[in-house]
């Protein structure tokens, strides 16, 4: 049985990071404003621009980055299809995140 259901995964994932692998819209909201960017999940790693973390086999997220004079750290959860979670910078403001992969 599990020969049928390991391939749809396969397919479903993008390969070998699981099915966190791809590309990710986030947007931020807190601090006055809300703003929205890409990111790359693959293997495990977040990618984007001022933007770099790590996701665990479960989903857990946690991010560092920079940009505007400021760095942030924020962390969360990604699902199959959506995330969400928090961020805070350097400067004591923060807000929350979510994400839809593409």
């Amino acid at each position: 049985m599990g020969h049928l259901v390991e391939p749809r995964l396969a397919a479903r994932g993008g390969g070998g990071g699981g099915g966190f692998d791809g590309a990710w819209v986030v947007t931020s909201v807190g601090c006055g404003g809300t703003t929205s960017g890409a990111v790359v999940v693959s293997s495990g790693k977040v990618i984007g621009q001022g933007v770099t973390g790590t996701v665990s086999p479960s989903g857990s997220v946690s991010t560092v980055g920079q940009g505007n004079g400021v760095t942030f750290t924020g962390s969360g959860r990604l699902g199959a299809r959506s995330g969400s979670g928090t961020w805070r910078r350097s400067d004591g403001c923060g807000g929350t995140w979510s994400s839809a992969k593409q």
